[in-house]
């Protein structure tokens, strides 16, 4: 949201559609770092020492060298935005953030404005060492210089779409769920706590890099994604450029009954690493279902997207 509205009111970050997806779904990445910062630095209610200060700060480095040691080439678009914001999502546009002191436009809008997300949503999330502040109090201390400065023009943005930005933050229906599904495929991936590090965000950047191929190289105008661990399902119109989301898989919006929500069920839980896609019927529509897989848990899937098409 944020990204857009810069764009209205500026061409100075020359961004297209394609780059906001990209730079939201690889923002997911932003904290992967801390996976090798000590549990009693990260969980600590009390205030951190400023050794302490200084090991939490490596989560920057840590992070970019993570996403540089994977498999994919550094010129992958995901990988490369990935790790500009890893690195640099702490930079201030003053050149007093870390960990290189990058001033002003030296540092990637990507991180800049990833910046400015991640601290709205510090000041008004709860954590072991504070309560949330509301979100008005939230973006007038982040207005006020009281987090560090940013850059003029995303402030002017926060300001002008802060209650838009809270009514999407509440309600966790922002234009990118991939954010949201990426923290909880985080979550399962890093139980696994004997697996390499590097692997963490090599697995993530396989799974959105998965998704965002299915969606670019179909030619559907509706498209869906459902999250079974959030229950969530979102019916993307590509025609009418809306998004529909839905508490269940039950497609209530193309009139299924229940045998068919079970017939969808069995094919979902018959399909495999090996064997991820299958495609179904209902009247005149075919729609396509490809399931998505962690690369730890081999017995169930983590996610489903697909598309919708009617039959000629």
């Amino acid at each position: 949201m944020l990204l857009r509205r810069l764009v209205e009111k500026t061409d100075a970050y020359p961004l297209t559609e394609s780059d906001i997806t990209l730079i939201a779904t690889a923002s997911s990445l932003h904290d992967i770092g801390k996976v090798s910062i000590s549990k009693d630095i990260l969980n600590k209610p009390a205030k951190l020492t400023d050794e302490e200060y200084e090991i939490m700060k490596t989560h920057t480095l840590l992070g970019a060298k993570m996403i540089r040691s994977m498999e994919y080439p550094n010129d992958n678009p995901l990988v490369q935005m990935a790790y500009e914001i890893c690195r640099w999502h702490h930079e201030r546009f003053d050149g007093k953030g870390y960990p290189d002191g990058l001033v002003g436009n030296d540092i990637p809008i990507s991180a800049q404005v990833v910046s400015v997300a991640d601290v709205f949503d510090a000041l008004t999330s709860t954590r072991v060492y504070k309560k949330a502040y509301d979100y008005r109090t939230a973006i007038q201390m982040i207005l006020d210089g009281k987090c560090g400065c940013f850059n003029p023009l995303l402030l002017e943005c926060l300001k002008e779409m802060g209650t838009d930005i809270y009514a999407a933050f509440k309600t966790q229906k922002d234009d990118y769920k991939d954010y949201h599904e990426a923290k909880k495929l985080s979550g399962e991936i890093l139980k696994s706590e004997t697996l390499p590090y590097n692997d963490h965000s090599q697995r993530i950047i396989d799974f959105l890099q998965e998704k965002m191929d299915f969606f670019e190289l179909s030619q559907s105008k509706v498209l869906f994604d459902y999250n079974p661990l959030i229950g969530e399902l979102t019916i993307i119109d590509r025609e009418k450029n809306k998004k529909y989301k839905k508490s269940t898989l039950e497609f209530e919006s193309f009139d299924v009954n229940e045998k068919v929500i079970e017939k969808v069920k069995k094919h979902l839980n018959e399909t495999s690493v090996e064997n991820k896609e299958f495609t179904l019927q209902f009247k005149e529509l075919n729609i396509k279902f490809h399931t998505l897989w962690s690369g730890l848990d081999t017995d169930r899937y983590i996610g489903v997207i697909g598309q919708i098409d009617r039959r000629i």
